[in-house]
């Protein structure tokens, strides 16, 4: 659960994140962006690292986030699985919660810029195929390819894929 560099970091392990950015705005009059994330690898508390990494914490994350004196806002971690596809051989399970991040029902969150509709990503990631199980990384034409984005880095280069003597640790679990 640590970034390669970063300080008391002995074992890190490879792991990817795609993150778009939907809105800005405030919460609680702090400057704060809402996010989609895809996690391409599953490392433990993978998006938390990564975001606290960036420097731009999970709102109400109290162990990765910053600790400001107002941990009674917000009133949980803002963190949320709202669309989530699980291919199996017999059939795909796709699950799509409301969205919970809504001036309506959080009075602490102030949007004030939208950048990317939440539902267009959404339709996005449904249009397209799963990757083929046996395949170790994101490939061309993985949903994470094609989510659309104004000012979207360059993909990260490719690394090898992961050796079974890495991935053993993992399997235990």
């Amino acid at each position: 659960m640590c970034i390669e560099g970063s300080q008391g970091c002995e074992n890190p392990k490879p792991s990817l994140t795609d993150l778009v950015v939907l809105e800005h705005g405030l919460y609680a009059g702090d400057p704060v962006s809402k996010v989609l994330l895809k996690p391409l690898t599953g490392r433990t508390h993978q998006l938390r690292v990564h975001c606290s990494a960036l420097g731009h914490p999970v709102v109400g994350d109290l162990t990765y986030g910053e600790v400001s004196g107002r941990e009674d806002r917000p009133f949980r971690m803002m963190l949320h699985a709202f669309y989530l596809r699980i291919p199996t051989d017999t059939e795909c399970v796709e699950v799509c919660t409301p969205d919970p991040f809504l001036p309506s029902l959080d009075a602490c969150w102030s949007p004030h810029t939208l950048l990317q509709s939440l539902d267009q990503l959404v339709q996005a990631l449904r249009a397209t195929p799963d990757p083929d199980p046996e395949d170790r990384g994101p490939r061309p034409g993985s949903p994470s390819a094609l989510l659309p984005g104004p000012g979207r880095p360059p993909p990260p280069p490719t690394k090898p894929p992961e050796t079974e003597a890495q991935r053993g640790p993992c399997l235990q679990w």
